[in-house]
């Protein structure tokens, strides 16, 4: 038996997940909604934690040059790329207060900004709540897989967009881009001085059979990629991101978001908890990725059997299931209305994230298999 598969009770601990889905569905569902998982973070980072909590001061803490290491490390063990010290940024809240910094540091209040669709819906947010204009660029579905379509975006840049949000592994449909598709993106942005700002919080999520290229590896200057431990190694609890900025003139106008803001200082144990993960966690998501490919597997095959209705598009990256439903017929409101009241089960509707997700899920399967298999069989039972 796997580690992974053995059950953590959620429940009374303030989990979002676990304890926040009844406000949001109206009712007591089993979750596979909000994106973290139900596993255990790795011993190493736990150790850590454990060994700074003795530490009885918990005040404003500096960046540290082994964070920067760990960093440095991790990305060129894992994707092949060497980055310079100089490079890295780092913001504590989140990877989106981060991005959101830089939308409005980096553009003017009527710039459009381009952003594929579907796609992570804090990212349209935060360019809509900004006053800038979303500029949206559907992906093309071609034999139930999203491909990017640079033709397409070509055709919607203007004068105005400035600025591309770009999400590589895919939220939600879990493509993992090829590098000719980056590159082609990168050619366009090149051409069209366009900044790029690729959000890869799930770059280390990747499927057996596929590979990584960071965006701003293709492509370093006017770039900005993101990262993060937290949905890699399950500490969403302890934020911290990082951000590789190549271009001078851009870290300065990052930095001058974070000071304004007061977000020149680490957070005391997300940076405990990403160093230890970089430097220690490698054998733990060595062993992390074959049990969710085991459970992406599952699902695909357990609606191929059981309710053909349902298909699962196959995933090359994250721990997120895109349900394809459109053959059920059912419209998305009906769908949820069984999913709710007979399945008892909470998953995201298409929609949230856009109009082109209309006909889809959004299922988290980072969970025990028993729990997985569970949920799939009350999906089937409502929607059968």
């Amino acid at each position: 038996m796997s580690a992974f598969d053995r059950p953590i009770e959620r429940r009374g601990t303030g989990s979002y997940k676990w304890d926040g889905a009844a406000a949001l569905f109206g009712r007591d569902v089993l979750p596979f909604w909000v994106a973290d998982m139900d596993f255990a973070a790795p011993e190493p980072v736990l150790e850590a934690l454990r060994r700074r909590a003795e530490h009885p001061v918990f005040g404003y803490e500096a960046k540290s040059d082994a964070i920067v290491q760990s960093v440095r490390q991790w990305m060129c063990a894992r994707h092949g790329w060497e980055i310079p010290a100089e490079w890295l940024m780092f913001c504590p809240p989140s990877t989106i207060v981060g991005m959101a910094g830089l939308v409005m540091r980096l553009t003017a209040a009527t710039s459009g900004i381009a952003c594929h669709t579907p796609g992570y819906s804090p990212l349209f947010r935060l360019v809509e709540d900004s006053g800038r204009r979303l500029v949206r660029c559907p992906l093309v579905e071609r034999r139930g897989k999203f491909h990017l379509d640079v033709d397409d975006l070509r055709r919607r840049l203007d004068d105005d967009v400035r600025l591309l949000l770009l999400c590589n592994p895919h939220n939600p449909t879990g493509r993992v881009f090829t590098e000719a598709e980056l590159r082609a993106v990168a050619a366009l942005a090149a051409d069209n001085d366009l900044i790029v700002v690729s959000d890869e919080v799930h770059c280390d999520l990747v499927m057996p059979g596929h590979r990584h290229v960071p965006f701003g590896r293709l492509r370093g200057e006017r770039t900005v990629t993101v990262i993060s431990p937290n949905k890699t190694f399950n500490t969403a609890g302890m934020p911290q991101s990082t951000f590789i900025i190549p271009d001078p003139e851009l870290r300065a106008v990052f930095a001058g978001f974070l000071d304004t803001m007061q977000l020149n200082h680490e957070s005391t144990f997300g940076a405990v908890a990403a160093e230890a993960a970089y430097r220690h966690g490698a054998a733990w998501l060595d062993e992390l990725i074959p049990y969710l490919d085991a459970n992406h597997r599952l699902v695909r095959a357990f609606f191929e059997g059981n309710l053909p209705t349902v298909r699962a598009t196959p995933a090359e990256g994250t721990y997120l299931a895109w349900l394809d439903c459109r053959a059920s017929g059912l419209p998305e409101e009906e769908l949820m209305k069984r999913l709710l009241e007979t399945g008892r089960v909470g998953l995201y509707p298409g929609t949230v994230f856009g109009p082109e997700g209309r006909g889809f899920l959004r299922m988290n399967i980072a969970c025990p298999r028993s729990t997985l298999q569970r949920g799939l069989e009350r999906i089937a039972d409502a929607l059968g």
